[in-house]
This record gives C-alpha cells, sequence and structure tokens, in this order.
C-alpha cells in the first residue's frame, strides 16, 4: 500500500509541477494594437471584446446587423459577407465572442449562450437603439438565438448558420468537472501541447480543409491560426467548460423572422439537425447551399449573401 500511495503521489506531483517546466509559446498584444483598420475594443461587464463596425455610406434606414462567430472563429469568418451587407446600406458589427479572436482572454468568465447573449445586447445598445438583425454561425447561432429569446422587443431578425439555438434552462453553477478542466494544471498542460504542436499552418490547414469540405487557400489558414498565437488561449478556451446558463429561455419566446442557412456537406454538425428543427418550428425557413461544408458564409459567399440579402430585404 505504502508504494502504491508513492506512485499515486508521484503521478499527482508531476501532473501540477511538470507542466509549468516548459515553455509556452505565443505573444501578448500591445494594449493600442488595432488587428483591423475598423476594429474597436469595449469593456463589458469586465471583458474585454474586440468588433469591427462599418456603417453606410447613406443612412437610408436599413438596419443595423450584428455578425456571431462560431467556436474558433472570429471576425475574420464574415470577411466575405460584410462588403455586400455595407454596400446595401445595412450598419455592420462583427463581434469576436470571447475568449475567441482578440477578445479577453482572462480567467472567471462564463462563456455560456445566455451570459454572452446578455453582454452582447450591452455591448449592441452601446452602439445603436436600432433593433437589431443577428446573426451567428454554429456556436454563435446558439448565442444570437438566446439573445432574441431574451429581447424579442429588439430583435428584428434571426439568422442561424450551421447553427441552432435550443432551450435553455438555468443552472447554479460550473460542474465539478468543468472546475477540474479548467484547473492551474491542466490549462497549463494544454497549452504546452497546444502551443506547440496544435497551433501551426498544417495543422490548421487540415482543420479549416475538415471545415470548408474544401481545401482552403493560405490567406484562410493564417487568418484562422494568428489569434491562436496570443498567449493563454488555449487556457481561455477550457474555461468554456465550467459554464453556466444565468437564464431560461425558449425559442417560442423569439417573434422575429428566422433563417437558417446550412451547407449540404457540413460534417461537423449534420444537416439532419435542421431538418428536424424545421419539423417542429415550420415557420422557421430553411435554405441549403448544395456542395457547402460548415462555414457555407466563407466558401460559398455569393450564393450565402443573396439568400442573406432576400431575406433580409
Amino acid at each position: 500500500m505504502r508504494k502504491i500511495l508513492i506512485v499515486v503521489f508521484s503521478l499527482l506531483m508531476m501532473l501540477f509541477i511538470l507542466p509549468y517546466a516548459f515553455s509556452v509559446p505565443g505573444y501578448v498584444p500591445d494594449s493600442d494594437s488595432k488587428p483591423f483598420a475598423e476594429s474597436h475594443f469595449a469593456k463589458v461587464d469586465g471583458v474585454l471584446i474586440h468588433f469591427r463596425e462599418w456603417k453606410p455610406a447613406k443612412e437610408n434606414g436599413k438596419g443595423s446587423i450584428l455578425l456571431v462567430n462560431g467556436f474558433a472563429g472570429s471576425t475574420f469568418s464574415w470577411r466575405r459577407n460584410i462588403d455586400t451587407l455595407v454596400s446595401s446600406g445595412y450598419h455592420v458589427v462583427a463581434v469576436d465572442v470571447p475568449p475567441f479572436g482578440y477578445s479577453s482572454k482572462q480567467k472567471n468568465v462564463n462563456h455560456s449562450s445566455t451570459s454572452n447573449a446578455q453582454m452582447l445586447w450591452k455591448l449592441a445598445d452601446s452602439l445603436s437603439s436600432d433593433s437589431w438583425i443577428l446573426a451567428g454561425h454554429s456556436m454563435g447561432a446558439s448565442i444570437v438565438g438566446a439573445m432574441a429569446a431574451m429581447h424579442p422587443e429588439r430583435t428584428a431578425k434571426v439568422v442561424f448558420v450551421d447553427g441552432l439555438f435550443s432551450n435553455t434552462e438555468q443552472s447554479t453553477g460550473p460542474s465539478i468537472g468543468g472546475w477540474a478542466m479548467a484547473s492551474g494544471p491542466v490549462k497549463q498542460l494544454a497549452e504546452v501541447v497546444a502551443g506547440n504542436y496544435y497551433y501551426n499552418y498544417p495543422r490548421f490547414k487540415k482543420l479549416l480543409a475538415s471545415a470548408y469540405s474544401q481545401e482552403p487557400d493560405s490567406a484562410a489558414v493564417m487568418g484562422y491560426l494568428e489569434p491562436f498565437k496570443i498567449k493563454r488561449t488555449t487556457s481561455a478556451i477550457l474555461e468554456l467548460s465550467r459554464a453556466w446558463e444565468i437564464k431560461t429561455l425558449s425559442f417560442s419566446a423569439i417573434k422575429a423572422p428566422v433563417l437558417i442557412i446550412w451547407g449540404s456537406k457540413d460534417t461537423w454538425i449534420p444537416i439532419e439537425n435542421a431538418h428536424r428543427f424545421i419539423e417542429k418550428y415550420p415557420s422557421v425557413q430553411l435554405k441549403i447551399i448544395d456542395g457547402a461544408g460548415h462555414c457555407s458564409m466563407e466558401t460559398h459567399p455569393a450564393i450565402f449573401n443573396g439568400l442573406l440579402l432576400d431575406f433580409l430585404n
């Protein structure tokens, strides 16, 4: 028994100490740096959010649209849609949902759909008093769905892209497993492994090829890879494991028209999910982009933008 205890103790010591013996690659952005010409930063509920904003040349009352990224995405994910929306007269805001893109990587942030929805409403209200068109990709779909259910009176229209909003139930706090996943040694080990072996061009190219259902170009790979080089990105992502919902929300609370756009070759979230959703909520529109994968707004922008504008106009 004594030998077993010694082995267990030794393994625990290795787990808690060994990860800190390795260096973690990456950089810390300058406090005054702007990733893009349209970049802005705002602190909401103590969390620093990076967003980009475009205003149409002429105010014509088309309204404001908020673009919300999916898991591992950022404002970069909407690069092929923004010009079309702005030239059509829309005020466009694209946001990096923490901890992704260039938003905060800080500790102890609740990354649940309802918490993010509450935070993004505060950001949106600081930018415009209009009702908002809400568009979210993948994980972002659950966030904009929560936003629309939270404040239906301030929501003009809703767009889900290869993702859906499911009802949420308020929880009392993070689970024990979530706390364990987000513990210091686990996060440090993940930082070492991810920074040294996963955050590189070949692996991100392979990841994007899977998401796109086609080969990505170098600009796409670098656009996704660059924010992951920021220190503490992996630690912040592990914080998602201890997220908890702060409100109980139902899809039936959404009063605005809803459009779903889905890629027929999406292997990350199969299109069968969209079909089942439509059966349950037949008033929702579903548009399928043939041959597109999980990121139809990037790989098939002309078709995507056409479907989006048809719905908005």
